[in-house]
């Protein structure tokens, strides 16, 4: 929710992965067992649930936004 907060307007649901502990990384194929939190990552996911897109990033400082709306703009 602080997140959420953070970046302001968005016209789009975050999910937080909080309880139960990694529940939705582990359906994902993202949760890292050994730090015992998510690997950071970028679901794009259409309007019938489907992941449309996925990717996985080493830190923040690798994510392009610019990438990933073009991958909406693809939808």
């Amino acid at each position: 929710v602080a997140y959420a907060a953070s970046v302001g307007s968005i016209p789009y649901p975050l999910l937080a992965d909080f309880e139960p502990k990694g529940a939705m990384s582990k359906l994902y194929g993202v949760y890292n067992e050994e730090r015992g939190t998510a690997n950071r990552s970028v679901f794009i996911i259409d309007k019938e649930g489907i992941v449309r897109w996925k990717q996985e990033f080493g830190n923040a400082a690798d994510i392009d936004p610019k990438a990933i709306m073009a991958e909406i703009d693809k939808l």
